[in-house]
């Protein structure tokens, strides 16, 4: 293989694996199913509270949310994008 053909399927390689991060043609439907009781849900939420890991707005809101029977929603950015 030529140093050219080499360096054209590098550039193809590199050009599909940043094609494919974050999914970003991936638009598909979520579809949520509760696995744990809603309790317990509120008692995990606390103790994120209680340590430190949420703040007490993050708290209102999840509690709110949680409480509502919705999903929580999570905003999260991919790693490129940060």
């Amino acid at each position: 293989m030529t140093t050219r053909h080499m360096v054209a399927v590098l550039a193809a390689v590199a050009m599909v694996s940043g094609l494919t991060g974050c999914a970003m043609f991936n638009r598909g439907t979520v579809h949520y199913n509760r696995t744990t009781t809603i309790g317990k849900e509120l008692v995990d939420l606390q103790d994120a509270k209680a340590k430190g890991a949420i703040s007490d707005e993050e708290y209102t809101k999840a509690k709110k949310e949680i409480l509502e029977g919705g999903p929580l929603k999570v905003e999260r950015m991919c790693a490129e994008t940060k």
